[in-house]
């Protein structure tokens, strides 16, 4: 079996230099993942500008260029070319439209060049459909990236996006894309709980309670909300359990689920001069074993944030609480906190 072109896509022109860079994806003889060629193609020079592209081709693929791309380049080489004669044809700027241009070696439908913007924007969708569909959900994801330069009002594409860093743990990305979603349909409680969660992923806890709290305004019994509006108020210091208890009632098993796994269960700001305890001091007070509590520690979210890896009072307040609320581990803790050491003078 040897090698196949899978796609051509243009990456950027740089107006000072001539050049214009793109790369070819190929699927090479053996193996089922996608490989990429990067190369530049030198414009406003003596000789064939397609010449670095068919060399490239010989030695990997041992293929020419493809009708459908050399009449693609050259269609887009012509139109860089006439915008370079122009008063404004030094601006960057101006040829933001190159990274939007995609082509197929074999099939004209999936290729941009000389389709007017509403079809380009089918199909640059239509290829990120199919690369997510093949598990190449990064190439998707930058497929709709320049997808938005044609149609920046793309809803569905910025929900891709926004999903997309979420599942790559890509906190800023996810706001942007988020922000922006939201900017296109206000009403968007899916754009908001994005949002919400990135806020949460960059320790901005007020903006990501304010988020949730639309949401919860919007509908009172959302699950995601709810267990939204929780981790905010608890990063915050203050108080979760009427959100976990409406989530609870809405879905105990999905709730359970993030409190073991997920939860964060520190401070932001905990409070100055509380109590400290080593991690030895912990099946003592808890009545488990030390094997117990490094299941804790591995598994189930136990807040360590103390100096040296020791554990606050507050942080272990809040976590022995859930567990003990809402049943989630197989014997309830025998935690409470102990008695201050200076009691108040009483007036």
């Amino acid at each position: 079996m040897r090698a196949s072109l899978r796609f051509l896509l243009l990456d950027d022109f740089d107006p000072d230099t001539g050049d214009l860079a793109l790369r070819v994806a190929f699927q090479p003889a053996a193996g089922d993942g996608l490989e990429l060629l990067r190369l530049h193609l030198h414009l406003g020079r003596a000789g064939n500008p397609l010449e670095p592209l068919a060399r490239e081709l010989r030695t990997h693929v041992q293929m020419p260029v493809p009708p459908l791309w050399e009449r693609g380049l050259k269609t887009i080489i012509h139109a860089v070319e006439d915008d370079l004669a122009g008063p404004e044809g030094r601006q960057p700027l101006r040829y933001l439209w190159v990274k939007t241009q995609v082509l197929h070696p074999t099939d004209a439908a999936r290729c941009t060049p000389g389709h007017a913007v509403p079809r380009q924007v089918d199909i640059l969708r239509d290829w990120a459909r199919r690369l997510d569909q093949e598990g190449q959900s990064l190439r998707a994801a930058e497929i709709l990236d320049r997808l938005l330069l044609l149609a920046p009002r793309d809803q569905a594409s910025l929900s891709y996006l926004a999903s997309f860093f979420r599942f790559q743990g890509m906190a800023e990305e996810m706001a942007s894309a988020a922000e922006r979603w939201l900017k296109m349909d206000p009403a968007s409680a899916e754009a908001r709980l994005r949002l919400g969660e990135a806020m949460l992923r960059l320790g901005r806890a007020q903006e990501a309670r304010n988020a949730f709290e639309a949401v919860l305004k919007a509908h009172p019994v959302h699950l995601l909300g709810h267990l939204g509006m929780a981790q905010a108020l608890a990063l915050l210091g203050g108080n979760p359990f009427p959100h976990l208890d409406a989530a609870q009632e809405l879905d105990p098993v999905a709730t359970a689920s993030v409190l073991r796994e997920t939860f964060d269960y520190h401070l932001l700001a905990p409070p100055a001069g509380e109590q400290l305890y080593p991690v030895e001091d912990l099946p003592g007070l808890l009545g488990v074993s030390g094997a117990e509590i490094q299941d804790y520690i591995r598994f189930l979210g136990f807040p360590g944030t103390g100096p040296g890896g020791t554990v606050r009072e507050s942080e272990l307040a809040r976590w022995a609480g859930v567990m003990n609320r809402y049943a989630l581990l197989p014997g309830g803790l025998h935690w409470s906190a102990p008695t201050p050491r200076h009691l108040p003078e009483l007036a």
